[in-house]
Protein backbone atom coordinates (compact mmCIF):
# COMPACT_ATOMS: atom_id res chain seq x y z
CA UNK A 1 0.00 0.00 0.00
CA UNK A 2 1.40 3.72 -1.03
CA UNK A 3 0.75 5.98 1.87
CA UNK A 4 0.28 9.91 1.66
CA UNK A 5 2.39 12.29 4.14
CA UNK A 6 0.30 14.89 6.77
CA UNK A 7 1.57 18.63 7.26
CA UNK A 8 3.57 16.94 9.85
CA UNK A 9 5.61 15.02 6.89
CA UNK A 10 4.46 11.63 8.36
CA UNK A 11 2.76 9.06 6.88
CA UNK A 12 -0.71 9.39 6.91
CA UNK A 13 -2.73 6.29 5.57
CA UNK A 14 -5.99 7.93 5.59
CA UNK A 15 -4.94 10.12 2.56
CA UNK A 16 -5.30 9.36 -0.67
CA UNK A 17 -1.35 9.21 -2.42
CA UNK A 18 -1.02 11.56 -5.45
CA UNK A 19 1.76 8.73 -6.22
CA UNK A 20 0.82 5.75 -8.50
CA UNK A 21 2.68 2.26 -7.84
CA UNK A 22 4.72 1.20 -10.75
CA UNK A 23 6.49 -1.61 -11.80
CA UNK A 24 9.79 -0.61 -10.97
CA UNK A 25 8.85 0.19 -7.47
CA UNK A 26 9.50 -3.22 -6.42
CA UNK A 27 12.94 -2.60 -7.50
CA UNK A 28 13.37 0.50 -6.37
CA UNK A 29 12.17 -0.79 -2.54
CA UNK A 30 14.67 -3.37 -2.96
CA UNK A 31 17.63 -0.70 -3.10
CA UNK A 32 15.73 1.02 -0.44
CA UNK A 33 16.20 -2.41 1.95
CA UNK A 34 19.59 -2.92 1.44
CA UNK A 35 20.79 0.24 2.34
CA UNK A 36 18.72 0.77 5.32
CA UNK A 37 20.74 -2.60 6.18
CA UNK A 38 23.78 -1.59 4.78
CA UNK A 39 24.43 1.50 6.32
CA UNK A 40 23.06 0.73 9.93
CA UNK A 41 24.50 2.15 13.04
CA UNK A 42 26.37 4.69 11.02
CA UNK A 43 25.89 8.47 11.63
CA UNK A 44 24.33 10.94 8.65
CA UNK A 45 27.31 12.79 9.04
CA UNK A 46 29.47 10.09 8.63
CA UNK A 47 28.12 8.95 5.00
CA UNK A 48 27.68 13.02 3.79
CA UNK A 49 30.52 15.23 3.10
CA UNK A 50 29.41 18.32 4.74
CA UNK A 51 28.56 20.63 7.41
CA UNK A 52 25.84 21.96 10.13
CA UNK A 53 24.59 25.79 9.16
CA UNK A 54 23.27 27.80 11.82
CA UNK A 55 20.56 30.63 11.33
CA UNK A 56 18.81 31.89 13.16
CA UNK A 57 15.81 29.81 12.21
CA UNK A 58 17.69 26.54 13.74
CA UNK A 59 20.32 24.16 11.60
CA UNK A 60 20.46 22.35 8.86
CA UNK A 61 22.82 20.02 6.87
CA UNK A 62 24.77 21.30 3.53
CA UNK A 63 26.16 18.47 1.72
CA UNK A 64 29.02 20.35 -0.44
CA UNK A 65 30.30 18.09 -3.58
CA UNK A 66 31.89 20.10 -7.02
CA UNK A 67 32.19 18.64 -10.77
CA UNK A 68 33.93 19.66 -13.85
CA UNK A 69 31.78 22.08 -15.56
CA UNK A 70 32.35 25.84 -17.48
CA UNK A 71 29.91 28.01 -19.36
CA UNK A 72 30.92 30.70 -21.56
CA UNK A 73 32.23 34.20 -19.84
CA UNK A 74 29.95 37.47 -20.08
CA UNK A 75 29.23 38.98 -23.07
CA UNK A 76 26.73 41.25 -23.49
CA UNK A 77 27.58 42.50 -26.52
CA UNK A 78 26.34 39.65 -28.14
CA UNK A 79 23.51 39.36 -26.28
CA UNK A 80 22.98 43.68 -27.20
CA UNK A 81 23.70 42.20 -30.97
CA UNK A 82 20.42 39.76 -30.78
CA UNK A 83 17.78 41.63 -28.87
CA UNK A 84 18.95 45.14 -31.26
CA UNK A 85 18.36 42.79 -34.78
CA UNK A 86 14.71 41.96 -33.73
CA UNK A 87 12.27 44.55 -34.43
CA UNK A 88 9.24 42.68 -33.89
CA UNK A 89 10.58 42.93 -29.80
CA UNK A 90 8.68 46.47 -30.55
CA UNK A 91 4.82 46.32 -29.60
CA UNK A 92 3.02 46.79 -32.73
CA UNK A 93 5.68 44.99 -34.49
CA UNK A 94 4.79 41.42 -36.55
CA UNK A 95 6.52 40.34 -39.20
CA UNK A 96 4.49 42.26 -41.73
CA UNK A 97 5.55 45.59 -40.30
CA UNK A 98 9.01 44.05 -39.64
CA UNK A 99 9.61 43.65 -43.36
CA UNK A 100 7.99 47.36 -44.58
CA UNK A 101 10.37 48.76 -42.24
CA UNK A 102 13.47 47.00 -43.28
CA UNK A 103 12.68 48.19 -46.93
CA UNK A 104 12.65 51.57 -45.38
CA UNK A 105 15.97 51.07 -43.95
CA UNK A 106 14.94 49.87 -40.70
CA UNK A 107 17.11 47.16 -39.17
CA UNK A 108 17.81 47.63 -35.90
CA UNK A 109 15.68 48.42 -32.98
CA UNK A 110 18.04 51.58 -32.21
CA UNK A 111 16.72 53.18 -36.16
CA UNK A 112 13.30 53.08 -34.79
CA UNK A 113 14.15 55.65 -32.40
CA UNK A 114 13.37 58.10 -35.12
CA UNK A 115 9.57 56.65 -36.10
CA UNK A 116 7.20 58.45 -34.23
CA UNK A 117 4.93 55.60 -33.51
CA UNK A 118 7.25 53.09 -32.62
CA UNK A 119 9.78 55.72 -30.84
CA UNK A 120 8.60 55.38 -27.48
CA UNK A 121 8.44 51.43 -26.68
CA UNK A 122 11.82 51.10 -28.91
CA UNK A 123 13.68 53.79 -25.83
CA UNK A 124 12.41 51.51 -23.09
CA UNK A 125 14.31 48.35 -25.38
CA UNK A 126 17.06 50.41 -25.68
CA UNK A 127 17.03 51.76 -22.06
CA UNK A 128 16.66 47.31 -20.67
CA UNK A 129 19.71 46.66 -23.15
CA UNK A 130 22.11 49.59 -22.10
CA UNK A 131 21.33 49.02 -18.80
CA UNK A 132 21.84 44.91 -18.75
CA UNK A 133 18.28 45.00 -17.01
CA UNK A 134 17.90 41.28 -17.48
CA UNK A 135 14.45 40.82 -15.47
CA UNK A 136 12.78 43.26 -17.35
CA UNK A 137 14.48 42.39 -21.01
CA UNK A 138 12.94 38.85 -20.14
CA UNK A 139 9.18 40.34 -19.96
CA UNK A 140 9.44 42.25 -22.76
CA UNK A 141 10.36 38.95 -24.77
CA UNK A 142 7.63 36.63 -23.08
CA UNK A 143 5.14 39.25 -23.41
CA UNK A 144 6.24 39.15 -27.39
CA UNK A 145 7.18 35.63 -27.52
CA UNK A 146 6.98 31.92 -25.78
CA UNK A 147 8.83 31.09 -23.07
CA UNK A 148 10.43 28.69 -24.74
CA UNK A 149 12.04 31.54 -27.24
CA UNK A 150 16.22 31.47 -28.08
CA UNK A 151 15.89 34.78 -27.54
CA UNK A 152 16.00 34.35 -23.69
CA UNK A 153 19.06 32.09 -23.94
CA UNK A 154 21.02 35.29 -25.67
CA UNK A 155 19.59 37.47 -23.13
CA UNK A 156 21.26 35.08 -20.18
CA UNK A 157 24.76 35.91 -21.91
CA UNK A 158 24.11 39.45 -19.52
CA UNK A 159 24.79 37.31 -16.81
CA UNK A 160 28.33 36.85 -15.72
CA UNK A 161 28.75 32.35 -15.27
CA UNK A 162 28.86 32.75 -11.44
CA UNK A 163 25.89 34.58 -11.36
CA UNK A 164 23.80 31.82 -12.27
CA UNK A 165 21.85 29.73 -9.46
CA UNK A 166 20.87 26.12 -10.44
CA UNK A 167 18.16 25.13 -8.39
CA UNK A 168 16.06 21.89 -7.66
CA UNK A 169 14.38 20.59 -4.75
CA UNK A 170 13.09 17.72 -2.87
CA UNK A 171 9.54 17.65 -1.51
CA UNK A 172 7.59 15.14 0.30
CA UNK A 173 4.23 15.34 -1.87
CA UNK A 174 3.02 17.62 -4.29
CA UNK A 175 1.42 19.94 -2.65
CA UNK A 176 1.73 22.12 0.89
CA UNK A 177 4.28 19.41 1.92
CA UNK A 178 7.82 19.81 3.38
CA UNK A 179 10.66 20.43 1.29
CA UNK A 180 13.73 17.76 2.29
CA UNK A 181 16.15 18.77 0.10
CA UNK A 182 16.95 22.21 -1.67
CA UNK A 183 20.40 22.37 -4.17
CA UNK A 184 22.14 24.82 -5.53
CA UNK A 185 24.63 25.13 -7.31
CA UNK A 186 26.97 28.02 -9.10
CA UNK A 187 29.62 27.85 -11.84
CA UNK A 188 32.88 29.40 -11.19
CA UNK A 189 36.87 28.27 -12.50
CA UNK A 190 35.96 25.23 -14.52
CA UNK A 191 33.72 23.77 -11.65
CA UNK A 192 30.26 23.54 -10.43
CA UNK A 193 30.10 23.62 -7.37
CA UNK A 194 26.67 22.37 -5.41
CA UNK A 195 25.46 23.06 -2.18
CA UNK A 196 22.54 20.84 -1.22
CA UNK A 197 20.57 21.72 2.27
CA UNK A 198 19.24 18.41 4.26
CA UNK A 199 16.50 18.54 6.56
CA UNK A 200 17.87 15.62 9.04
CA UNK A 201 13.74 16.49 10.18
CA UNK A 202 10.87 18.15 9.22
CA UNK A 203 11.31 20.53 11.72
CA UNK A 204 14.84 21.62 10.04
CA UNK A 205 12.96 22.80 6.84
CA UNK A 206 12.97 26.50 7.95
CA UNK A 207 16.60 26.61 8.81
CA UNK A 208 16.89 25.40 5.37
CA UNK A 209 14.98 27.72 3.29
CA UNK A 210 16.13 30.56 5.49
CA UNK A 211 20.07 29.19 4.48
CA UNK A 212 19.38 29.74 0.35
CA UNK A 213 17.36 32.61 0.54
CA UNK A 214 20.85 35.12 0.35
CA UNK A 215 21.47 33.03 -2.72
CA UNK A 216 18.03 33.59 -4.56
CA UNK A 217 18.04 37.39 -3.54
CA UNK A 218 21.44 38.28 -4.59
CA UNK A 219 22.28 40.99 -6.96
CA UNK A 220 22.79 40.10 -10.09
CA UNK A 221 21.57 36.04 -9.30
CA UNK A 222 19.55 34.29 -12.36
CA UNK A 223 18.09 31.76 -11.68
CA UNK A 224 18.16 28.00 -13.94
CA UNK A 225 15.41 25.61 -12.90
CA UNK A 226 13.99 22.31 -15.18
CA UNK A 227 10.37 22.93 -14.58
CA UNK A 228 10.84 25.50 -11.86
CA UNK A 229 8.42 28.01 -12.81
CA UNK A 230 5.17 25.32 -12.72
CA UNK A 231 6.88 23.54 -9.80
CA UNK A 232 10.17 24.60 -7.71
CA UNK A 233 9.68 28.61 -7.25
CA UNK A 234 5.75 28.48 -6.63
CA UNK A 235 6.73 25.58 -4.28
CA UNK A 236 9.41 27.45 -2.64
CA UNK A 237 6.95 30.60 -1.84
CA UNK A 238 4.08 28.31 -0.73
CA UNK A 239 7.26 26.93 2.55
CA UNK A 240 8.58 30.43 2.47
CA UNK A 241 4.96 31.57 3.45
CA UNK A 242 4.04 29.20 5.62
CA UNK A 243 6.85 29.65 7.78
CA UNK A 244 6.49 33.29 7.72
CA UNK A 245 9.75 34.21 5.86
CA UNK A 246 9.57 37.08 3.50
CA UNK A 247 11.11 36.67 0.39
CA UNK A 248 10.68 37.90 -3.17
CA UNK A 249 12.16 35.64 -5.54
CA UNK A 250 11.51 37.81 -8.35
CA UNK A 251 14.91 37.26 -10.11
CA UNK A 252 15.04 36.53 -13.63
CA UNK A 253 14.18 33.04 -14.17
CA UNK A 254 15.10 30.65 -17.05
CA UNK A 255 13.31 27.97 -17.49
CA UNK A 256 15.37 25.13 -19.18
CA UNK A 257 12.25 22.64 -20.06
CA UNK A 258 10.56 24.97 -22.24
CA UNK A 259 13.82 25.69 -24.32
CA UNK A 260 14.14 21.44 -24.66
CA UNK A 261 11.22 21.11 -25.39
CA UNK A 262 11.86 23.38 -28.41
CA UNK A 263 14.82 22.17 -29.45
CA UNK A 264 13.79 18.28 -28.62
CA UNK A 265 10.29 17.35 -29.10
CA UNK A 266 10.44 16.37 -32.26
CA UNK A 267 13.83 14.26 -32.19
CA UNK A 268 12.99 12.74 -28.20
CA UNK A 269 9.88 10.37 -27.35
CA UNK A 270 10.15 12.48 -24.38
CA UNK A 271 11.59 15.47 -22.76
CA UNK A 272 12.14 14.50 -19.00
CA UNK A 273 15.23 15.31 -17.26
CA UNK A 274 15.44 11.39 -17.60
CA UNK A 275 14.98 11.02 -21.09
CA UNK A 276 17.03 14.01 -21.72
CA UNK A 277 20.07 12.48 -19.49
CA UNK A 278 20.36 9.59 -22.01
CA UNK A 279 19.20 11.27 -25.23
CA UNK A 280 21.33 14.30 -25.11
CA UNK A 281 24.23 13.88 -22.78
CA UNK A 282 24.43 9.78 -22.89
CA UNK A 283 24.01 9.64 -19.34
CA UNK A 284 22.19 6.65 -17.77
CA UNK A 285 22.10 6.55 -13.48
CA UNK A 286 22.53 3.56 -11.32
CA UNK A 287 20.49 2.76 -8.57
CA UNK A 288 18.48 5.71 -8.48
CA UNK A 289 15.48 6.75 -6.86
CA UNK A 290 12.24 7.96 -8.80
CA UNK A 291 11.27 11.13 -7.85
CA UNK A 292 7.73 10.23 -6.50
CA UNK A 293 9.36 7.94 -4.18
CA UNK A 294 11.41 10.08 -2.72
CA UNK A 295 8.73 10.78 0.47
CA UNK A 296 8.79 6.78 0.81
CA UNK A 297 12.66 6.79 1.12
CA UNK A 298 12.77 9.81 3.10
CA UNK A 299 10.26 8.13 5.88
CA UNK A 300 12.47 5.26 5.81
CA UNK A 301 15.51 7.18 7.40
CA UNK A 302 13.02 8.35 9.92
CA UNK A 303 11.83 5.50 10.76
CA UNK A 304 15.05 3.42 10.92
CA UNK A 305 17.42 6.04 11.77
CA UNK A 306 19.86 4.49 8.90
CA UNK A 307 21.05 7.18 6.38
CA UNK A 308 21.11 4.54 3.80
CA UNK A 309 18.06 5.73 1.86
CA UNK A 310 19.32 8.91 2.06
CA UNK A 311 22.31 8.47 -0.23
CA UNK A 312 19.85 7.58 -3.29
CA UNK A 313 17.92 10.64 -2.81
CA UNK A 314 20.67 13.18 -2.21
CA UNK A 315 22.62 11.77 -5.18
CA UNK A 316 19.32 12.36 -7.41
CA UNK A 317 19.17 15.52 -6.88
CA UNK A 318 22.76 16.33 -7.34
CA UNK A 319 23.01 14.49 -10.51
CA UNK A 320 19.33 17.01 -11.62
CA UNK A 321 21.31 19.73 -10.95
CA UNK A 322 24.48 18.91 -12.90
CA UNK A 323 22.72 17.68 -15.73
CA UNK A 324 20.47 21.41 -15.69
CA UNK A 325 23.23 23.21 -15.79
CA UNK A 326 24.70 20.85 -18.43
CA UNK A 327 22.01 21.12 -20.74
CA UNK A 328 21.74 25.03 -20.23
CA UNK A 329 25.32 25.51 -21.29
CA UNK A 330 24.76 22.72 -24.29
CA UNK A 331 21.23 24.93 -24.88
CA UNK A 332 23.69 28.35 -25.22
CA UNK A 333 25.86 27.06 -27.24
CA UNK A 334 28.52 27.33 -24.57
CA UNK A 335 32.12 25.96 -25.76
CA UNK A 336 32.38 27.06 -29.08
CA UNK A 337 28.85 24.87 -29.51
CA UNK A 338 26.22 25.97 -32.67
CA UNK A 339 24.44 28.51 -31.19
CA UNK A 340 20.55 27.68 -30.40
CA UNK A 341 18.14 27.11 -33.79
CA UNK A 342 15.89 30.19 -34.03
CA UNK A 343 11.79 29.24 -34.77
CA UNK A 344 11.57 26.83 -38.21
CA UNK A 345 8.52 28.25 -40.51
CA UNK A 346 5.21 26.53 -40.01
CA UNK A 347 4.95 26.49 -35.92
CA UNK A 348 3.63 30.36 -35.59
CA UNK A 349 6.81 31.52 -35.65
CA UNK A 350 8.99 34.44 -37.10
CA UNK A 351 10.71 33.64 -40.27
CA UNK A 352 13.14 36.03 -40.21
CA UNK A 353 15.66 37.22 -37.43
CA UNK A 354 18.35 39.95 -38.62
CA UNK A 355 20.83 39.62 -36.10
CA UNK A 356 22.88 43.12 -35.52
CA UNK A 357 26.32 42.61 -35.59
CA UNK A 358 28.31 42.97 -32.70
CA UNK A 359 30.57 45.56 -33.73
CA UNK A 360 27.33 48.06 -34.68
CA UNK A 361 25.68 46.95 -31.49
CA UNK A 362 28.97 48.48 -29.80
CA UNK A 363 28.62 51.65 -31.77
CA UNK A 364 25.00 51.89 -31.33
CA UNK A 365 24.32 51.09 -27.32
CA UNK A 366 26.93 54.24 -26.25
CA UNK A 367 25.45 56.62 -28.44
CA UNK A 368 22.48 55.80 -27.50
CA UNK A 369 23.43 55.80 -23.77
CA UNK A 370 25.03 59.36 -23.97
CA UNK A 371 21.46 60.85 -26.36
CA UNK A 372 18.38 58.42 -25.36
CA UNK A 373 16.24 61.32 -26.13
Amino acid sequence: MVRAFNRAGRYAPGIRSPFVARPDDEEARRLRDDLVAGYRGRALEDVFCGRETLCPSGTCYVIESESPMSLDARDPGRAAAALLGDLTLVRGIGEATRRRLGERGCRSVADLMGHPLYRRDAARLLDSITGGDTRDILGLIERRRRRSDPLLLDASRFHAPEEFVFLDIETLGLFSRPIILIGLARVSGGSIAVRQYLSRSVEEEEAALASILPDLEAEGTALVTFNGRAFDVPYLRDRFACHGIPADLAVPHFDVLHFARRRWRDSLPSCRLGALETGVLGLARADDVPSRMVPEFYETYRRTGSPGPLVPVVEHNRQDIVSLARLFALLRGDGGGAAPGRDRPGRGSRTEHIETDQEDAEKILPSYRAHPE
